[in-house]
This record gives C-alpha cells, sequence and structure tokens, in this order.
C-alpha cells in the first residue's frame, strides 16, 4: 500500500511488528531473498510513507484517543499464507497473508480514517510481510519449497510501532514510538490512573503479556494503566546521558518471572501490580531507585472488594508455575506518558 503526501517521507512509517521469538522462519527467508532486510525489520506497513519523525508525538496523541479503545488479536500465518504481488518485467514481491485479515484490515481504517488529512490513500490496502523477490515463472517452485518447511506462526497485536530511519548512520528502520490496544471502554479510566509527575525510566510489558492479564479483570471496577510499566528511577528533563546509554545499551536482554505470589494490592493507593520473583534481574541494571520504587509491574488500580476475586482467577491462571515476559528494552517516559526515548539492551 502506498500513501501520498506532502507532508509524508518514506523515512517512517506506522506498521504492525511481530515479537520477535516468532522471527525466526521469517528472517531465514529474507535474509536471503529480500532486497529490504538490512534495513527493515518484520513488519506490516499500515502507513507508509508517514509523518515525518518530528511529528510522531502529535500523531501519537491523535491515534491514542481511538486505539486505546481498541481490542487486541491474534494474526496467524500458515502454509496457504504465501502470496504474491506481480511487479514489472516479469518480476513479484511475494509475502504472508494473515490468515484473516479481517482485523488488520479495520484496524487500518481506523487510523486511515484519522489520518485521512495528512496520508491519502491512492490504492487499497493489503495485509502483508514481505518475504523476498522472485521471477514469477520459478514462483511456484519457490513457494513449494517453502510452504515444505513452513510452521504455522501465530502471535497477539496488542501495539503498533512507529518506526523511522531517519538520521540513523546506517539508514536503518528502528523503532521510536509506541500505541497499545487497551480493550479501553472508559477514556476516564486512562487518564485518572498516573504513575509518576515527572519523567521516569520504566519497563513496560511486552506484547501479549498484558492481553493475559486484562483477562483476569473482566467485570471489575479495574482501571489499568495505558501500558502497564515497572518505574525504575526518576529522570531529569535534558539532554539522553550518554553514560546511561552505553550502560543500558550494553547490558544483555532478560527475563522477568512472575509466581503464583506475585500478584499485591495496596490497600493505600489502591494500586494492583504484581511482583517479580527473581527482582534480582532488575536490579542488575543498577538504575533502579529503591528509595521510591520496589520493582514491581504497576497494573492498574483496584476497589479493594474486588481483589480476592481477582486473586483467585490470577492463582488459577498461574497454577505451579511461572509467567515469564523477556526485557529488551528500556523506555524514557515523560509526565504526559508519551516516550521520549527507547534504550536498546544488548542481544
Amino acid at each position: 500500500m502506498a500513501m501520498a503526501s506532502a507532508t509524508t517521507t518514506n523515512q517512517t512509517a506506522l506498521c504492525l511488528i511481530p515479537p520477535e521469538n516468532v522471527w525466526e522462519q521469517i528472517q531465514a527467508i529474507r535474509s536471503t531473498n529480500d532486497r529490504a532486510y538490512p534495513r527493515w525489520m518484520p513488519h506490516i506497513n499500515l502507513i507508509y510513507p508517514f509523518v515525518p519523525e518530528s511529528n510522531f508525538d502529535n500523531i501519537k496523541t491523535q491515534l491514542e484517543l481511538v486505539l486505546h479503545r481498541q481490542k487486541p488479536f491474534s494474526i496467524q500465518f500458515d502454509q496457504n499464507s504465501f502470496h504474491y504481488f506481480q511487479q514489472k518485467d516479469n518480476d513479484c514481491t511475494y509475502h504472508l497473508q494473515p490468515t484473516d485479515t479481517t482485523n488488520v484490515i479495520d484496524l487500518q481504517k481506523l487510523i486511515q480514517d484519522q489520518l485521512i488529512k495528512i496520508c491519502k490513500k491512492k490504492r487499497p490496502f493489503e495485509a502483508h510481510l514481505t518475504l523476498g523477490q522472485s521471477k514469477i515463472k520459478i514462483i511456484d517452485n519457490v513457494f513449494t519449497k517453502l510452504k515444505s518447511n513452513w510452521s504455522t506462526i501465530e502471535f497477539t497485536v496488542d501495539r503498533i510501532y512507529m518506526i523511522s530511519r531517519e538520521n540513523h548512520p546506517e539508514n536503518l528502520f528502528t523503532i521510536k514510538n509506541e500505541i497499545l490496544l487497551l480493550n479501553q471502554k472508559d477514556e476516564l479510566n486512562v487518564s485518572q490512573v498516573t504513575c509518576s509527575p515527572t519523567n521516569t525510566l520504566s519497563i513496560l510489558s511486552p506484547n501479549g503479556f498484558s492481553t493475559r492479564v486484562h483477562q483476569l479483570f473482566e467485570r471489575t471496577s479495574f482501571q489499568p494503566l495505558k501500558s502497564f510499566r515497572i518505574i525504575l528511577a526518576d529522570y531529569e528533563n535534558g539532554p539522553i546521558n550518554n553514560d546511561l546509554r552505553s550502560k543500558l545499551e550494553s547490558t544483555l536482554k532478560f527475563t522477568i518471572e512472575f509466581g503464583q505470589d506475585s500478584l499485591g494490592y495496596d490497600e493505600t493507593s489502591s494500586r494492583v501490580f504484581l511482583k517479580p520473583s527473581n527482582i534480582e534481574a532488575i536490579q542488575q541494571l543498577q538504575i533502579l531507585d529503591q528509595t521510591k520504587y520496589d520493582g514491581s509491574l504497576t497494573l492498574g488500580h483496584l476497589n479493594k472488594n474486588d481483589f480476592n476475586q481477582v486473586l483467585d482467577r490470577f492463582i488459577q491462571s498461574w497454577p505451579g508455575g511461572m509467567n515469564s515476559i523477556d526485557i529488551d528494552r528500556i523506555h524514557l517516559i515523560d509526565a504526559n506518558d508519551k516516550f521520549k526515548f527507547i534504550f536498546r539492551l544488548k542481544t
């Protein structure tokens, strides 16, 4: 899909990105067949070209009003997902198409309607994840080989990404911002729950995890945060500290675990949270301000009378084991809950 406007650039995009734990098969194909492999991560473009990076904050604010109300959904790629677009000179670009495109198409239309004055749609949207390029005369053989080795992939879409290659020294796309799909019914609930009056260094729960947790609170008084988070420390306004950036970006990504005794409740503030079973994984970052923050994952607010019901659901859904989330980034978030910077941990 292509967009055209005087206010757009091909150096940015609004897209879906599968979680890294399903990348292996995709990247194995792209690494040898896709010209764009070095520049792009696996993705489904929703709007491309997109607005300049300098407009990301304004667009995020505009889209949050509708996207926070949208429900997360699943995407599946199976052996019937292989398709291609014909190009000139008997060339083609082949891709994966979701087994059910309804949710992606509806999401893209919702976004397009919000940004209609900015991005002008030139042709119909077709949800696809590009794998490579080929000659049409051999595409059937290409697909036969790929399908024989393909295992079905399924993942949860609970956010969209703003990516950019503006000013990147190697001209590569990187994630600059995210907007969560929260299935939020009451917009007031989102704005009522805040974490801190200042900038914070925080860990946000990744794809899929927030969806599972939200199910625990169905038909309760729960007022969720826009994104579940572990606040590590406050951060003053100003330029990014190079020493901090160097330290975090040289720290290996890690895993946080939650057990049956992780769910907690603060009666004073009505805050409901998850306390990691391996808090030392967070402490090894050496930035947790334990005078103000305890390393717990804040979920939101809940009336005291509902907590026992939620606790029972939690224990039943964590039977005798652990749930874990992989942490590969630290977010700098301002007082208005906007992302100011993302520190990428070492992979």
